[in-house]
């Protein structure tokens, strides 16, 4: 897809909210095709005038995303942005509100992976996922959201290894902090936090350029990824620190 100017079919999951929003947009923009997944018949309705063909399908319904994704006759990019963010307030954990996070997370992503996985073989496509630098180190109170996005990266970069005999790839994205209904319920300084149109350019150059990890910003992702190879107590006052109330 780097040197070619043709248009492609993308499938984009979590299409009517924060960055999945913002990428349908872009790419309609673009003139590519766009299948917008989502349950907001609002937003549906909004990317539908700009010629998405929209999809009104609840992602932990299996049954449906299998049965929904086979009637697509082509699909050259799938990008799946679902998900959502609970946080955990100690010493109570919330086991219910934990699986709830975990659930939804893992369950969105492997039911559209299976779905749509037969399409990018076919096309010889390109798999996206959404993961988070939080995956990068452990942040209180991020127990449930920091754990499903650890899965998501372990996943995806298992996937990188296990899909490449099919010729499909695998792109990981690991965003910091953007600007999206999921972020308002942040009470937590967001350092270098990103606009959803800077995250859709990030991730849409990364998939341009055929990155298997797309990280942004740098200046955040970097030393995170730093602090995660320091001794425990480096990090945990450093999360301490950002997840303050």
């Amino acid at each position: 897809m780097t040197d070619s100017p043709q248009k492609i079919k993308i499938l984009i999951t979590g299409a009517t909210s924060g960055i999945g929003n913002q990428l349908a947009k872009d790419y309609l923009l673009e003139g590519h095709e766009v299948f917008a997944v989502g349950r907001d018949d609002d937003a549906l309705a909004e990317l539908k005038d700009l010629g998405a063909i929209p999809l009104n399908l609840d992602l932990m319904d299996r049954d449906k995303v299998i049965e929904t994704f086979a009637k697509i006759s082509h699909i050259d990019l799938a990008i799946c942005a679902a998900g959502m963010c609970e946080y955990l307030d100690m010493p109570n954990f919330d086991s219910d509100a934990f699986m709830t996070v975990m659930s939804v997370n893992m369950g969105t992503l492997s039911h559209a992976i299976e779905g749509v996985l037969p399409k990018l073989i076919a096309s010889k496509g390109r798999l996206v996922a959404l993961g988070s630098a939080s995956a990068y180190v452990p942040f209180a109170r991020a127990e449930a959201y920091g754990s499903s996005k650890a899965a998501i990266h372990y996943l995806m970069k298992t996937l990188q290894i296990s899909l490449a005999p099919h010729d499909v790839s695998v792109s990981l994205v690991v965003p910091g902090f953007v600007e999206t209904p999921m972020t308002k319920q942040n009470d937590f300084p967001m350092p270098f936090i990103q606009t959803t149109k800077q995250a859709s350019q990030a991730i849409r150059d990364g998939i341009e350029y055929e990155h298997d990890v797309i990280e942004f910003p740098k200046k955040l992702t970097l030393p995170l990824k730093a602090l995660g190879t320091l001794p425990d107590l480096v990090w945990q006052q450093v999360s301490k620190k950002l997840n303050k109330k």
